[in-house]
């Protein structure tokens, strides 16, 4: 009687045993599942238990969470059209009210046109460049790699904005070493990086606008001007619409340097900003071209 009872409780602690090894390998299973970014739905062998019930659920909230993701993005796209099409209606007449104006322009009204066409442009420039990044966040930036002599393009632009320069009396110093650094980039993005750099320490920056340009295994761009605004948050400037005061949205619509981290991230390189003794450092980095090795 003793050995039934024996092999009774030895058969029951071995189908216990088994089912123990059987839901912790079915749980391992799951967790794996969990990690895998692209599983979409759980799987479980089927065992009408506790666990099986709970997979269920799992897979509704992963089901619900789907549905959920496609339609705010489906929203979103259709946000970004909506804002698209606005802007591109908004850039039509203001281009006309400009070009009104500019013929209403005469001695008599001079002071007045000027103004109201001052406005105009004004408005069709922040136009253009929500239009602008609109396009960019509902179409994404897809950059056209080249070799690009970033020194002969650096100066280039200093000299382009010139009279920019000595309209707010800034003195731009860049250090000119007659030999091309070669960068692995998209000509048209980073014209528009120095571009927004140049433009964004013409209108904020103090005396001066410092250039550098190195190359070691990337190629190295930072521009420093004084500036006398101290609540900057480096961390936030370039955000979309970031501005570091309410005095500074007058000037712009801040979205600058959002373009320039959109772009230069497209083109796989970094951004980043400092602020140390009253002076604001913009530096980013782009992948060095081989025909910099080969000179």
């Amino acid at each position: 009687m003793e050995i039934l009872v024996i092999i009774v409780l030895s058969a029951a602690v071995c189908v216990f045993a088994a089912k123990l090894f059987s839901l912790k390998s079915r749980i391992r299973s799951v967790s794996k599942q969990f990690d895998d970014k692209d599983t979409t739905l759980i799987t479980t062998q089927l065992g009408g238990d506790e666990l099986e019930a709970v997979v269920k659920k799992i897979n509704l909230m992963i089901e619900n969470d789907h549905k959920a993701k496609v339609e705010i993005s489906r929203e979103q796209t259709e946000l970004k059209q909506a804002i698209a099409d606005i802007a591109h209606d908004i850039r039509t007449p203001l281009t006309a009210v400009v070009g009104y104006l500019q013929l209403a322009e005469n001695e008599e009204q001079r002071k007045n046109v000027s103004i109201a066409l001052e406005r105009a442009r004004y408005c069709s420039s922040l136009v253009n460049v929500f239009f602008e990044l609109s396009i960019i966040d509902s179409k994404g930036c897809e950059p056209v790699m080249e070799s690009v002599d970033v020194n002969d393009m650096l100066c280039e632009l200093i000299l382009a904005n010139f009279p920019n320069f000595e309209a707010k009396s800034i003195t731009p110093y860049f250090e000119d070493s007659g030999k091309p650094v070669y960068a692995h980039a998209d000509r048209k993005m980073l014209t528009r990086v120095l571009q927004n750099l140049i433009s964004n320490g013409i209108k904020y920056g103090i005396d001066r606008l410092d250039f550098t340009l190195t190359a070691d295994e990337v190629v190295h761009i930072s521009v420093s001007n004084p500036i006398s605004d101290n609540e900057i948050d480096t961390e936030k400037m370039f955000d979309k619409f970031y501005c570091a005061s309410r005095s500074r949205t007058a000037d712009g619509a801040g979205i600058g340097l959002y373009i320039c981290k959109q772009f230069v991230e497209a083109m796989d390189g970094s951004v980043s900003a400092s602020v140390g003794d009253g002076i604001l450092t913009i530096s980013f980095t782009l992948s060095i071209d081989d025909v910099n090795v080969q000179n």
